[in-house]
């Protein structure tokens, strides 16, 4: 399955595969590749003990996400975080909701009051 994220300027397409994921991090950050290498390995084995491959599906998925932020940055949310993070209260209408992985998942008001996703943040940001 390819997954296709964009925004008005840009449109970044990648499988979401384990190979796919290794090497975009690779090439973008051979530390979180390291750390994807050794989660597979330890995911590999316990499926072989237990035949369990949701177990990969779900780590995959995970670093889907953050192999997707390395490929598709996005300035506006990166600075937007910035400025949460120094008590800058500006950004308000954004939601960041903390993921098990680390990264964060971005949401703004909708018009109606509501929240509507908008994208995945890497955890190194």
């Amino acid at each position: 399955m390819v997954i296709v994220m964009s925004s008005p300027a840009r449109s970044t397409a990648l499988p979401r595969t384990a190979d796919a994921v290794r090497r975009v991090l690779a090439e973008h950050r051979p530390d979180l590749h390291e750390r994807f290498v050794a989660e597979f390995h330890t995911a590999m084995a316990e499926t072989d003990d237990d035949f369990d491959t949701e177990r990969l599906t779900r780590l995959v998925g995970r670093w889907w996400a953050q192999a997707m932020v390395l490929l598709d940055p996005d300035p506006e949310v990166d600075a937007a975080h910035a400025r949460i993070s120094a008590g800058d209260p500006r950004d308000l209408t954004k939601k960041w909701c903390p993921q098990p992985d680390g990264s964060q998942h971005v949401y703004h008001r909708t018009g109606d009051g509501g929240w509507a996703f908008a994208r995945v943040m890497s955890a190194s940001a």
